[in-house]
């Protein structure tokens, strides 16, 4: 009976200890931190896929040799699913932060515009 009281003594101090875990970072300067850089960078990169993406389809157009030209178009491709995936990856970090089940997933947000 003893032992019963003390598992079930320590099982609630760690449960009620970890409800709490994260809760000090928010509105400190590295959550700000976080909010103002993550979003600044993947936006950055997203927007920089994107001009690259229509940069390389109309330099596409130049070339004579049907090899430079199919380079310059996996080139384009590349930069274009760079574009697309760099949010979702940023989307799927962000999942990945509330799954931990802390509360930092309340005051970090990584996606821009959203």
């Amino acid at each position: 009976m003893l032992t019963a009281g003390v598992l079930l003594a320590t099982t609630s101090t760690t449960v009620a200890a970890q409800e709490g875990v994260g809760s000090g970072i928010c509105g400190t300067p590295l959550a700000e931190t976080v909010n103002q850089a993550a979003p600044l960078i993947v936006g950055t990169l997203m927007i920089g896929a994107s001009i690259l993406a229509y940069i390389l389809h109309t330099a596409a157009a130049f070339p004579r040799d049907p090899q430079s030209v199919q380079t310059i178009k996996n080139w384009r491709n590349r930069a274009a699913i760079s574009a697309i995936t760099t949010p979702l990856f940023a989307f799927v970090i962000e999942m990945f932060i509330g799954f931990t089940g802390t509360s930092i997933s309340n005051c970090v947000s990584l996606v821009p515009f959203f």
